[in-house]
C-alpha cells in the first residue's frame, strides 16, 4: 500500500470516529419522527423569535406545529422574495437571528434566479445529513476509503457579487459547505481538478485528472447527466470533437493510463480505467432513473448508491440503511407534505404509496417553503418514511394557454416510444405558429423501423388528452408536434440536456434531467445545438 493511500484510509477512519455520535443520534430520531420533528421546529422558532419575520408571525406565541401552520402561510420563492431582499439590504435580523454567511444562487426549473440565504445554523443542518450519508456509505462499502474520491464540483458561471449590506452572493467553493464539520477532513481524500472559468477547458482538465488517477474509489455527483456529459468523449467516439479530446488526453497521460484509456474506448466499460472504483452515488429515481441505469452499465465494478433528495434550499431525504428509497431527513429540517387533498401532513403521518409535495422549514429562514418537488413513500426505516423522488410539481409550459404539465408529457412519451429510446419535449416559440418538438434519441437500427408521421400523431393524440393543450390546438393557437431524431440513446440525450442548460448559465452540477423543457432559454439552446445534427433514415 502506498503512503498516500494509507493517509486517505486514516482520514476516513478519523471521520468515522467523529461520526459515531451523529449516527447514534439520528438512529434515535428515525425511531421517533413525530417527537423529533416537533422538537426541531420549536427550537428553530425559539431561536428566531426576535427577527423581523419571527415578530411578524408571532413566533413567540406559537406552542405547537398546528399553531405554526395557522400563523405562517405556505411560501413560494416569489412570496418569500421581499423578505430575502430585505435580508440583502438591511443590517438587522430579518429572516433569522444571525445574518446569512452568503446567498447561494439557484435557478431551479424557472428562469427566475433565486438567492437562497445560507446561515451557520443551516450549514450545520446540511452537514448533519451529509455526515449520516457518508458514514452509512462507509459502513456499507468500506472500499470507498481505499483511494481518491471525486465529488462533483463545477465552476460558477457568474461573477461573485455582493449584496447592498455586504453579504457575498455565491459560495467561494463547494467545499465551503463542509467547513467546521467532521466531513471537512475528507477533503484530503478528494481529487480536486482546477475550476477554470472556461467550461470546455474545465471539462478537459477534470476528465484528465480522473483518468490519470488509477486509484479512484468513489464518485459522487448529483445528476447522472453530469457524469455522462463529463465522460462523453469516451462514450461517443465517432464524433470528431471526441477524437480530438481523446488525442489530447493521450498526449498527457503516462503509458499505463494510455493503455487503460484505450481499453475503455475499445470495450465500452471502465473496469480497467478505474479498477478500484467501489461506489458511484447519484440521483437514481424520477427523471434521473433511465440515465443512471444506462451509465451504470459502464461501471460493473462499482455499487451504485442513491443520492437522496438534496436541493439548494435544503435536504428532504438522505441515503441510509437498506431498502427502497431514502429516509426523510428529519434531523435537519422541519418537513411538511401536501397530498392530493391539499391538506398539510407531518412526516410521521405519511402512508405507504402516498405521493405528496414537499414544504421545508430550515435554519436558513425558509418557512413552510414550497420546494416544488414531489416524493412517494416506498418504505419505512423504524418509524420514518422512506421516499423516492417522483418529479417536479407544477412543472408546466404555457406558450399560448396550453398549460402542459410534465407528468402528462412523461406519460405521453412513455406510451408512444420504444423503452430503449429517450426523449424530451421542447417548446418552440420562435415560429409564427408556436409548437412543441419531440427530441428523440434513438439507435440507427430503431430509426429505420420508425414511421415518423405515425409516431408524431401518436404523441400528439396522447398530449391532447390534456384539456388545455387540446383546446389550444382546436383554436389554432398551437401547431402540431414535430419530431427531431438524434442518433444515440439516453447518454446522448443526457449530454445534450447538460450542454443546453450550461449554455444558459446553469452550473454543470446543478442540471437536472427533464421530460419537459419548461425554461424557454434552455429550450432555445437545445433546439439550436440539435439543428442540423438530425440523423436520417436509411
Amino acid at each position: 500500500m502506498q503512503a498516500g493511500e494509507e493517509v486517505k484510509r486514516a482520514l476516513w477512519r478519523s471521520f468515522m470516529d467523529s461520526a459515531h455520535a451523529t449516527l447514534d443520534h439520528w438512529q434515535g430520531l428515525f425511531e421517533q419522527p413525530e417527537q423529533s420533528q416537533q422538537r426541531l421546529l420549536m427550537r428553530m422558532l425559539s431561536a428566531n423569535r426576535d427577527c423581523a419575520f419571527g415578530q411578524a408571525h408571532d413566533f413567540a406565541g406559537i406552542r405547537d406545529a398546528e399553531e405554526f401552520r395557522k400563523r405562517v402561510p405556505i411560501h413560494t420563492y416569489a412570496q418569500l422574495q421581499p423578505w430575502i431582499e430585505r435580508a440583502q439590504q438591511e443590517q438587522g435580523p430579518i429572516l433569522t437571528a444571525s445574518p446569512p454567511l452568503f446567498f447561494e444562487r439557484s435557478s431551479g426549473n424557472s428562469a427566475l434566479q433565486k438567492h437562497i440565504p445560507y446561515t451557520q445554523e443551516f450549514l450545520g443542518q446540511l452537514q448533519g445529513s451529509l455526515t449520516v450519508w457518508l458514514a452509512d456509505m462507509y459502513r456499507q462499502v468500506p472500499e470507498v476509503s481505499h483511494g481518491s474520491g471525486y465529488w462533483s464540483m463545477s465552476p460558477p458561471l457568474q461573477q461573485p457579487a455582493m449584496t447592498a449590506n455586504g453579504i457575498p452572493i455565491g459560495s467561494v467553493s463547494d467545499l465551503q459547505y463542509l467547513q467546521g464539520s467532521a466531513i471537512a477532513g475528507l477533503a484530503g481524500t478528494l481529487l480536486i481538478p482546477e475550476l477554470a472559468s472556461d467550461v470546455a477547458h474545465w471539462r478537459r482538465q477534470t476528465l484528465l485528472a480522473l483518468i490519470a488517477d488509477a486509484g479512484l474509489s468513489f464518485i459522487s455527483v448529483w445528476s447522472p447527466t453530469f457524469l455522462t456529459s463529463l465522460l462523453q468523449p469516451l462514450l461517443d467516439t465517432e464524433m470528431l470533437e471526441s477524437r480530438q479530446i481523446v488525442a489530447w488526453l493521450e498526449e498527457r497521460l503516462p503509458v499505463p493510463r494510455q493503455k487503460a484509456l484505450r481499453h475503455a474506448l475499445a470495450h465500452g466499460v471502465f473496469t480497467e480505467l478505474w479498477p478500484r472504483l467501489a461506489a458511484v452515488s447519484s440521483w437514481m429515481d424520477g427523471p434521473s432513473r433511465v440515465y443512471a441505469q444506462q451509465l451504470a452499465v459502464r461501471f460493473p465494478q462499482a455499487r451504485w448508491v442513491a443520492k437522496g433528495l438534496f436541493a439548494t434550499e435544503g435536504v428532504v431525504s438522505l441515503p441510509f440503511g437498506e431498502g427502497a428509497g431514502c429516509p426523510l431527513a428529519i434531523g435537519s429540517h422541519y418537513l411538511e407534505f401536501i397530498g392530493d387533498d391539499g391538506v398539510p401532513k407531518e412526516a410521521h403521518s405519511l402512508r405507504m404509496g402516498e405521493t405528496a409535495q414537499v414544504l421545508l422549514t430550515t435554519g436558513a429562514g425558509l418557512y413552510r417553503y414550497a420546494l416544488g418537488d414531489r416524493v412517494r413513500v416506498v418504505g419505512k426505516l423504524a418509524g420514518t418514511p422512506r421516499v423516492e423522488f417522483v418529479g417536479r410539481c407544477a412543472s408546466t409550459c404555457d406558450l399560448v394557454g396550453e398549460k402542459l404539465d410534465e407528468q402528462v408529457v412523461e406519460r405521453a412519451l412513455a406510451q408512444c416510444m420504444d423503452a430503449a429510446d429517450s426523449a424530451c419535449l421542447i417548446p418552440d416559440s420562435s415560429s409564427t405558429l408556436p409548437h412543441y418538438v419531440v427530441l428523440l434519441c434513438t439507435s440507427t437500427t430503431t430509426l429505420a423501423s420508425i414511421c415518423r408521421t405515425a409516431l408524431a400523431n401518436d404523441i400528439e393524440m396522447a398530449l391532447q388528452r390534456s384539456f388545455h393543450y387540446a383546446h389550444a390546438r382546436t383554436l389554432g393557437q398551437l401547431g402540431p408536434v414535430r419530431m427531431r431524431f438524434v442518433c444515440g440513446g439516453a447518454q446522448k440525450l443526457a449530454d445534450l440536456l447538460q450542454r443546453a442548460a450550461e449554455s444558459t448559465g446553469i452550473r454543470a452540477g446543478d442540471v437536472k434531467p427533464r421530460a419537459l423543457i419548461s425554461r424557454l432559454d434552455t429550450a432555445e439552446a437545445l433546439l439550436a445545438i440539435t439543428d442540423g445534427s438530425e440523423c436520417t433514415q436509411r
